[in-house]
């Protein structure tokens, strides 16, 4: 795969000069993939394999105006062995779909360095993803058509804005409204694929973020999220929330801390209930090695829990994507984790233990495990594991691992 990029420098290569100069300086081509393979062992067995190719350009046509396209094609193997959301056959999901799909078109135009303007569709990450991210692990990113801006003040702060007409969720484009009658859930859900599952879900949605970088050590951010869903209501909220993050050392060790608290109103399921969310931790590292607890809590205020439908969701709550919508009872999830690292080498181990936050009954453990080597400067090749023991009937255990090489993305 490396013969294309060589391909696109040698008919570069072979222009006129000024056109070389000119290529080179106001655009940048790339080129990246990701083969995996991925396994389930639970109460229903599954596998997947599976191959994401993205071509992307940066240009930059003038002073003030860029532009950014990308182009994802997925390649699929063993489809009739596992699920993905956009077909279902009775086997567990891996929500990995294949096709061809316009990832990013985004135009952004900057009229002063502090100030910058964007439309178009955006792989967007707000903070740590918690309530906004791509879900990237998977090989269709979720991408947002939106216009907005972004404004920098002081001397690292900024805060931006977005209004959200449509989520190109990891489902995929062709995941629409109805399913397949030969799908193993037509039947059970009258034919309707459920709202978790839709490729789109249309929009009419505000977000409003802020970051404060102004310390040494310190890091705050704000923000406000108007989430209007309108092909799965239900989902729809008002998040207002703020989170707090610190860095620093002390002699030789290293110590980080963070708390974040937010509250949200769900007007589609209860308009009198206030629902509260919250995430402790600290940690310490020392020369190769850091170890951190955690607490999250999504709560639940009378059968309505928290709902944080364009996170990032696999990289919360453990990597076995259990609890991707918060139980109605809520969801508190106690961790540890360690993490090692020594070039090439990365390991992340993590131990979960999950408990409801209305009646503190366990619904059930996990440990996750990433090794990871960096192969070269721009790839990294990934082991992950993930094994849930249940603990209440409404879980089963289950035991994921995925493998992948990841080159440029």
């Amino acid at each position: 795969m490396n013969a294309l990029p060589l391909l696109m420098v040698t008919l570069v290569a072979s222009q006129p000069a000024t056109s070389l100069e000119y290529t080179l300086d106001k655009h940048r081509f790339e080129l990246g993939f990701r083969p995996r393979v991925a396994s389930v062992e639970g109460a229903e067995d599954a596998r997947a394999a599976s191959v994401l190719l993205r071509a992307g350009a940066r240009s930059h046509w003038s002073d003030t105006l860029s532009t950014l396209l990308e182009i994802d094609t997925v390649a699929l193997g063993w489809e009739d062995e596992f699920s993905n959301g956009e077909n279902f056959n009775g086997k567990p999901v891996i929500p990995d779909v294949g096709g061809i799909d316009l990832n990013q078109a985004l135009v952004r135009y900057s009229p002063t360095n502090r100030l910058q303007l964007s439309i178009g569709r955006e792989a967007v990450n707000l903070g740590n993803e918690r309530f906004v991210g791509t879900n990237s692990f998977w090989q269709n990113e979720q991408t947002l058509d939106m216009a907005g801006f972004k404004v920098d003040f002081a001397s690292a702060s900024n805060v931006s804005y977005r209004y959200v007409t449509n989520a190109n969720r990891i489902s995929g484009d062709e995941a629409g409204k109805y399913l397949s009658p030969s799908d193993s859930n037509f039947e059970q859900n009258n034919g309707l694929r459920p709202a978790q599952f839709l490729g789109d879900h249309g929009h009419n949605t505000h977000l409003l973020f802020a970051e404060f970088k102004e310390w040494d050590y310190s890091r705050l951010q704000a923000y406000y999220l108007a989430i209007d869903i309108e092909d799965a209501p239900a989902l729809s909220n008002d998040t207002l929330g703020l989170r707090y993050e610190f860095k620093g050392r002390l002699n030789n060790l290293r110590t980080l801390a963070h708390a974040e608290y937010a509250f949200q109103e769900r007007p589609d399921v209860d308009r009198n209930n206030m629902i509260r969310y919250y995430n402790i931790g600290a940690g310490l590292g020392y020369r190769s090695s850091e170890i951190s607890l955690n607490i999250e809590t999504l709560g639940e205020n009378s059968g309505t829990s928290f709902a944080t439908p364009l996170a990032s969701l696999h990289d919360f709550n453990g990597w076995s994507d259990q609890f991707l919508i918060t139980p109605d009872g809520g969801l508190r999830d106690y961790s540890i984790q360690y993490i090692w690292r020594k070039n090439p080498w990365k390991i992340d181990a993590r131990y979960h233990v999950f408990h409801a936050d209305d009646n503190n009954a366990r619904y059930g453990q996990e440990f996750d495990l990433d090794l990871s080597m960096n192969m070269s400067r721009n790839g990294t090749l990934l082991l992950r594991y993930a094994d849930f023991i249940a603990d209440d009937d409404n879980y089963a255990n289950e035991r994921r691992i995925f493998l992948m090489y990841i080159y440029n993305l």
